[in-house]
């Protein structure tokens, strides 16, 4: 008969790893919930709706991101509070970019945001040719968020999270977009979005390329 110790049965035993939970600096995970309009949580196979009112953005990687322009063709301007959801992939019960749009995107992961930057032809997702466009973040002029219940996430740190802070400028041709991801004790997510200087442009507020319009 075959008799194994107590001891040599537990060196046996393979314990499960365990998994912990990733912690952020306060400030950078949104504490409210998901805009009216918006899925409970990002999604992606969601049907393609061209007429969707979805206000929840996913940045994700150079093919799985989205934008916010407006449910109808009108200035950023005149449309900032109630832009919707736009998608490369068919994700949040949005919209689709429309084939044809994007003609240059390059994409952009630090320690503490995640950026998306490109070109195209923005009268595809309502945005009227020449629009100077503008900016759109979770604060706008009423506090409420341009637009209003307007959500973004991204699974850059291993999964899906719904971050505070973010800013997208977009119109003309262009458009940038930074979701900020952490924090330290030197600057906060706020302020790596800050979001009062967009007169300056992508190029002054988010770095990055911008010297060719073509998928890098």
């Amino acid at each position: 008969m075959l008799h194994i110790s107590l001891a040599a049965l537990a060196a046996l035993v393979v314990s499960a790893p365990q998994v912990y939970a990733q912690t952020f600096p306060a400030g950078v995970l949104a504490t409210g919930t998901m805009g009216p309009t918006n899925p409970p949580e990002p999604t992606l196979g969601t049907a393609i709706n061209q007429t969707s009112m979805s206000r929840l953005l996913s940045v994700n990687s150079i093919d799985d991101f989205c934008l916010f322009a407006p449910p109808t063709l009108q200035d950023i301007a005149n449309s900032e509070t109630i832009e919707v959801a736009w998608c490369t992939k068919p994700r949040n019960n949005a919209r689709l970019i429309p084939d044809g749009t994007l003609s240059g995107v390059s994409f952009l992961k630090t320690d503490f945001y995640v950026q998306v930057m490109g070109y195209g032809d923005l009268t595809k997702i309502n945005i009227p040719a020449g629009d100077l466009g503008g900016e759109l973040d979770p604060h706008g002029a009423y506090g409420d968020g341009n637009p209003i219940g307007g959500n973004v996430t991204s699974n850059i740190t291993g999964k899906d999270e719904n971050f505070a802070e973010w800013m997208l400028y977009i119109g003309n041709g262009q458009f940038c977009m930074r979701v900020c991801t952490n924090a330290n004790s030197t600057y906060s997510a706020a302020n790596m979005c800050w979001h009062e200087l967009d007169e300056m442009g992508c190029g002054f507020v988010m770095p990055g390329n911008y010297n060719v319009n073509g998928t890098l």
